[in-house]
């Protein structure tokens, strides 16, 4: 079979599709350790690690050099290429359709919809872009630790303060290595829209992916019928009765059809492009939707995928408040504080103060504590706090970001508190 240009589109965009999800969600711990995650190490670590080594032994070097201050401007700093990238795309996806497709898009109410639907990529865009994802500031941090509080699993009050920023962390927050600043309830930092996605600007994201996925599945709803109608103007004139069974289903009649003129050809890039793109955005949005449901972030995600993995490892304690009055004769390691019980847990000798006694500090807060191998833990233990239990499972911890389920959490999203 010989190969056209439009073969070489759809490969393209296939394996740039491919590469595109594998890079994004890979690293996601809903793929850790399927062929996903396999192939994000792959093309992320491995193949990179390679080609240092390659360019090392052939160069000295010279060519890593060269190149990484390219790509550390576009992977590290705020820039606009990938932004400008999309927006080309799009623009001139969209001259090509006015101009070829248009004209046979006779139905009023397309025509109407059409060009409000081509419109709301760029407005949400903007929107995203422009938008302050919620820049933690000195004069607003006081506000996000009262929006935010910590669950004492993965944001604790004792964490440092940020030591770029030099404010205090709320919760659900994360300083952005390419926006240079602290962001509220931080998602993660796109470079389609070359900002953070914060608590701020969120909704104009999710507003952002769910127009793309309209214009695209629309888009090639509409490519798809100026095609299927010209394929019936040139082969069955005559209309459906003239037409034998499957007759749809000729890929020969098709390429033919593809090739025979300029305007058919764009018509069919263009169908390929969005119906070959459209389930990576689909994709993207479900994932979104799925954290949602979940009252997590992208950031918070990978977190709760590293308290996992330390859950299943039998390295996670729960440390609650004890008896001040007691004195505790065994040291505060990685094996807890206090006397061991029969399951083999540190117990407190006394949890329950009497009616005499003030109530102790921190009383009725439950802290979670990774305890690793090498009797390190990941925090100190606050103070007047003892190792009760060792977690058993995931589904064991609650995560007090989540309100209830997707709706009762959607709230949070598109109504952000501003004062």
């Amino acid at each position: 079979m010989k190969f056209t240009a439009l073969h070489y589109v759809v490969a393209f965009i296939v394996i740039f599709s491919t590469i595109v999800f594998i890079v994004l969600f890979g690293r996601l711990p809903t793929f850790k350790g399927t062929i996903v995650g396999q192939a994000h190490i792959l093309l992320w670590h491995k193949i990179p690690a390679k080609l240092v080594a390659v360019d090392k032994a052939i160069t000295g070097g010279r060519f890593y050099d060269a190149t990484s201050s390219c790509g550390n401007y576009l992977i590290n700093e705020k820039n606009w290429a990938v932004t400008t990238f999309y927006v080309t795309i799009l623009t001139v996806a969209l001259i090509f359709f006015f101009k070829d497709a248009w004209r046979y898009i006779t139905n009023p109410i397309h025509r109407l919809l059409i060009p409000l639907l081509a419109f709301q990529p760029y407005f949400y865009l903007y929107l995203s872009a422009f938008t302050d994802p919620g820049i933690i500031t000195q004069s607003n941090v006081s506000r996000m630790l009262d929006i935010f509080p910590y669950d004492d699993i993965t944001f604790y009050p004792d964490m440092p303060p940020c030591r770029t920023c030099q404010t205090p962390k709320p919760a659900r927050s994360k300083h952005c290595s390419v926006c240079k600043h602290c962001i509220a309830r931080m998602d993660h930092h796109c470079a389609w829209i070359n900002n953070c996605i914060g608590y701020y600007n969120y909704r104009f994201f999710l507003g952002f992916i769910v127009s793309n996925l309209i214009v695209l599945t629309y888009g090639s709803y509409l490519t798809s019928s100026v095609l299927y109608m010209e394929y019936m103007r040139q082969y069955f004139p005559g209309g459906y009765d003239s037409a034998p069974n499957y007759f749809w289903a000729d890929h020969r009649k098709w390429i033919i059809l593809i090739h025979s003129q300029n305007w058919t050809a764009a018509v069919s890039s263009l169908f390929m492009i969005a119906t070959l793109v459209c389930p990576l955005v689909i994709a993207f949005l479900v994932q979104h939707i799925i954290f949602i449901h979940q009252g997590v972030t992208t950031n918070e995600s990978e977190k709760w995928g590293e308290v996992e993995w330390v859950v299943k490892n039998g390295m996670l304690y729960v440390y609650e408040n004890g008896d001040h009055n007691a004195e505790y004769d065994a040291p505060e390691t990685a094996s807890g504080s206090g006397s061991e019980s029969e399951s083999g847990y540190a117990r407190p000798r006394s949890a329950v103060p009497t009616s005499d006694t003030p109530k102790p500090e921190n009383s009725g807060r439950r802290v979670y504590i990774h305890a690793y191998v090498d009797a390190e833990m990941n925090r100190s233990v606050p103070r007047g706090m003892v190792q009760t239990e060792k977690v058993p499972d995931l589904d064991s911890i609650c995560n007090i970001y989540d309100k209830g389920g997707f709706f009762k959490n959607v709230g949070e999203v598109f109504f952000p508190k501003y004062s």
